[in-house]
């Protein structure tokens, strides 16, 4: 059997690793189709979600008879079979038990025979959310965005002392739905969600609470909001812009969306970080309210007049908003970009090829759709 060239072995594996990459990339929009994407770049799983997946659940504490291992005292979830738990103890956590007799280690199983994996010491809060979501088992699902009824059973836990089930509480709000967020965040003391952001270790915990500040009617709020906003456009800062720049246009409308413009995309200045954090707040408001889509449709067409190799990052947008009038510029962009940036390409390619299909079925593009997919076809 004769072997194929370096070469060509070469090129296949590089064409492997793109389809690999536009697979992990589609996998990624289904699943975050309908998260907020300004305080979550990715999918990140929650106590909950790991709870929810768990085929068995325990309360342990140290085995008598084994030191530094641990033996179930209550199971909550599953069974955890007649073996020993394989699990090390270690000695921070044993001194910890050992001080408190009534607290328990909670353990997790992903599947039969698996291993343990220890989810933190259970103190009385701890272990009643923990318990609530095990109640919750039938209903929940793992990753779920947009149950009301598991967002208000978190939203109370906003800003609790007990760091993790904070996390867990902002992970759970902060994935769902802009709209939602907005609904919650009517219903959270606006103290608390001010602490939320004036709490130092909350500092990469940011961007919901930013989000949430937006819907406060106190003039003071609005007016941190504007004078942040603009002190981050003034010194070129990237941390939390997006739900900034979200919570600005929240408050201002489509005349904050002139701003940003003026600002950001019709500039040449801005670096391609703060428009891509640009772009996530444009984004997260055209999916909440669908007034806001035509003016940020416009925006992003001034914006890649000025910052073409921003033409990936607004493509999937076009994609779910049908928007086909884009073919002849994004056609001009991916051609100047060819071998400069195969994966945006590839990202640029399959809006063409979604718009060639459009054309086909709807019959209302012009010629230069069927170009763009001749020649989508034959790059990776």
């Amino acid at each position: 059997m004769k072997r194929l060239p370096s070469i060509l072995i070469g090129s296949t594996r590089r064409y492997r690793a793109w389809l690999l990459a536009l697979a992990l990339l589609a996998g990624f929009l289904v699943q975050a189709a309908n998260a907020c994407q300004v305080c979550i770049p990715l999918p990140t799983k929650t106590l909950a979600d790991r709870l929810l997946e768990a085929d068995a659940l325990v309360m342990a504490r140290e085995d008598p008879e084994r030191p530094f291992h641990y033996v179930a005292v209550e199971t909550l979830k599953g069974d955890p079979g007649d073996e020993p738990i394989d699990a090390f103890l270690p000695s921070k956590n044993r001194r910890m038990l050992a001080r408190h007799p009534e607290r328990r280690m909670l353990l997790a199983r992903a599947e039969p025979g698996g291993g343990w994996a220890a989810l933190g010491i259970a103190d009385g809060d701890y272990e009643r959310v923990v318990r609530r979501i095990v109640q919750h088992a039938g209903a929940w699902r793992p990753m779920e965005t947009n149950n009301r009824q598991r967002l208000a059973a978190f939203a109370p836990l906003l800003g609790h002392a007990d760091s993790r089930l904070h996390e867990t509480a902002y992970l759970e709000i902060a994935r769902a739905p802009y709209a939602d967020i907005r609904r919650i965040a009517t219903e959270v003391p606006t103290d608390k969600v001010r602490g939320m952001l004036d709490e130092p270790r909350y500092l990469k915990w940011r961007s919901l609470a930013i989000l949430m500040l937006a819907q406060s009617t106190d003039p003071a709020d609005r007016e941190r909001i504007r004078t942040t906003f603009a002190d981050k456009q003034r010194l070129g800062s990237t941390l939390n812009l997006a739900a900034w720049a979200t919570a600005y246009l929240a408050i201002e409308g489509a005349g904050g969306l002139d701003d940003i413009q003026g600002w950001y995309l019709t500039r040449p200045g801005p670096s391609r970080d703060e428009l891509r954090e640009i772009v996530k707040a444009l984004s997260v408001m055209a999916g909440a309210e669908v007034a806001m889509r035509e003016p940020v449709a416009a925006a992003y067409r001034n914006l890649l007049e000025v910052h073409p190799s921003l033409a990936s990052d607004v493509s999937h947008d076009l994609i779910a908003w049908r928007r086909w009038d884009f073919v002849e510029q994004i056609q001009g962009i991916r051609e100047g970009m060819a071998g400069q940036d195969p994966l945006a390409a590839y990202a640029l390619g399959l809006y063409l090829r979604s718009a060639s299909r459009a054309a086909r079925s709807e019959r209302i593009l012009p010629s230069i759709v069927e170009k763009g997919q001749a020649q989508g076809d034959m790059q990776p």
